[in-house]
């Protein structure tokens, strides 16, 4: 039997497949969208969800969630937006 790859919101905390939720890493100081999901260093997942982008992208729950000071954050979370609204149109 197949296993499919569970990983967990870091907003909402539910559990889903790994290549339904929205990957995001922090190599330097700015965030990046990893579309391939193959990027190394530490991935945090995302619901393909407008509400949970939002309150990752709020810079407290970034913040808090990365453990350190992020500043560029609008770039990353038009990105997000545009690949939901994709994602919903297929």
């Amino acid at each position: 039997m197949l296993r499919v790859p569970e990983r967990t919101c870091v907003c909402c905390r539910k559990k889903g497949a790994k290549s339904g939720l929205l990957r995001i890493i922090v190599p330097e100081d700015a965030p990046v969208f990893d579309k391939v999901q193959k990027m190394s260093g530490r991935g945090y997942y995302l619901c393909p969800d407008k509400k949970c982008i939002d309150k990752f992208m709020d810079g407290k729950k970034i913040n808090k969630i990365l453990r350190k000071k992020i500043t560029t954050l609008p770039t990353l979370g038009e990105l997000l937006k545009t690949e939901v609204e994709a994602a919903c149109t297929q």
